[in-house]
């Protein structure tokens, strides 16, 4: 993998008034799209609850699309391993390595909906410590161990994987807000993180962080000095391509506003303000904060660099994909970011317009001799 990468965070949500079928084919669509476009990686979610975040098995659907692609990779974004057995986990991590061919990053967490939690008797208040014991007995089997172990929540006995990574190893990424606990687990486990730049979106209010970018930044330096090095981030972060700020924020406000009001306020409970004013608000204050990058191509091109700079490699870039506007529009803006954003970042562009300003710069010049070349030619 390059030092700076790029990819998709696809949540796992979906409009509740969108047949369930079809917006799975959606998503299977997106994900062959982000293959051919190029993207380094994609990551697929998982929840159990809602009626909005209906993808439960982000495992089934990369197998699915295993031999639909040719060279992306695919990242459980997240596996909440406190809901499942770590060595079934583990062995359906190996599984899907083979399947992918050495494509399949774990991407884990802690989970997040309680009624998620509560349907399969996971106690909330434990989910921490169950995952940091069930990390450790996931990373020990794809290590090749055999483990033995009893603990509060699982027990594993003489536990061990018949099949083995394709090449070694498998990338194990934790989902991180690094905070002081979780920059711990990162080091103590020697895992990588995936943050996203600002907190789930159902609970952002204007004014909440002014400056939420510098705050991932200082973040990311104390990791990387406990860390004792370099080592790979994953930023999650909202892009959308418009004729400028103003006008992007007018196409996402109804998807915006539906996603919170539907989901974050009806389902989850989230004291937000329901009117067209406050969800406005608080979209323009994540442009003003740099939270949320939407503009022109030469905006996000500029504040992405700009981005990727305060961050520094090894970074991988992962485009938050919520589906705010319809399915089309969404295939639209990952064809407007692979095809006009990401090249702009390494200069693609560069060579044709230097070409285009000398050759212009001598124009008369040039004029001048092809007119003596044709008059001579005609002699």
């Amino acid at each position: 993998m390059h030092s700076t990468a790029f990819g998709c965070f696809l949540p796992p949500f979906h409009d509740p008034s969108v047949s369930p079928h079809a917006a799975l084919k959606h998503d299977i669509e997106l994900c062959g799209l982000a293959d051919d476009l190029g993207f380094d990686e994609i990551w697929l979610g998982e929840h159990h609850s809602s009626g909005w975040s209906t993808l439960s098995s982000p495992e089934l659907l990369i197998a699915a699309l295993a031999r639909e692609t040719r060279r992306i990779r695919f990242a459980t974004g997240v596996i909440p391993l406190p809901y499942h057995h770590p060595l079934h986990v583990a062995e359906r991590m190996v599984m899907l390595d083979h399947l992918t061919a050495g494509r399949t990053i774990l991407g884990c967490g802690t989970g997040t909906y309680v009624h998620d939690m509560e349907m399969i008797g996971v106690d909330p208040d434990t989910v921490r410590a169950h995952f940091r014991a069930a990390l450790e007995v996931v990373q020990a089997l794809l290590n090749g161990d055999t483990v033995d172990t009893t603990t509060p929540w699982f027990t594993a006995k003489k536990a061990v994987l018949q099949l083995r990574p394709l090449r070694g190893s498998i990338e194990t990424v934790v989902a991180s807000s690094l905070s002081d606990p979780g920059i711990e687990l990162l080091t103590d486990t020697a895992t990588t993180p995936t943050a996203h730049v600002v907190p789930p979106w159902g609970s952002i209010r204007p004014g909440m962080d002014k400056d939420p970018v510098g705050s991932l930044i200082e973040r990311i330096e104390t990791y990387r000095n406990k860390a004792g090095g370099s080592t790979r981030i994953r930023c999650n972060i909202f892009v959308h391509v418009s004729d400028s700020a103003t006008t992007g924020i007018d196409e996402l406000l109804t998807g915006f506003s539906a996603l919170r009001r539907g989901l974050y306020r009806s389902v989850l409970g989230m004291p937000i303000p329901d009117s067209p004013t406050a969800h406005r608000k608080t979209l323009e204050s994540l442009v003003d904060s740099g939270a949320f990058i939407i503009g022109d191509t030469a905006t996000c091109t500029r504040m992405i660099r700009d981005l990727l700079d305060r961050i520094g490699d090894p970074v991988s870039l992962n485009f938050f994909v919520p589906k705010w506007v319809s399915h089309k529009a969404t295939l639209d803006q990952l064809t407007a970011i692979a095809d006009e954003i990401v090249p702009g970042l390494f200069g693609g562009f560069d060579g044709t317009a230097e070409s285009m300003k000398l050759t212009s710069e001598e124009a008369d010049r040039q004029m001048k001799r092809r007119t003596e070349m044709d008059n001579g030619g005609n002699k």
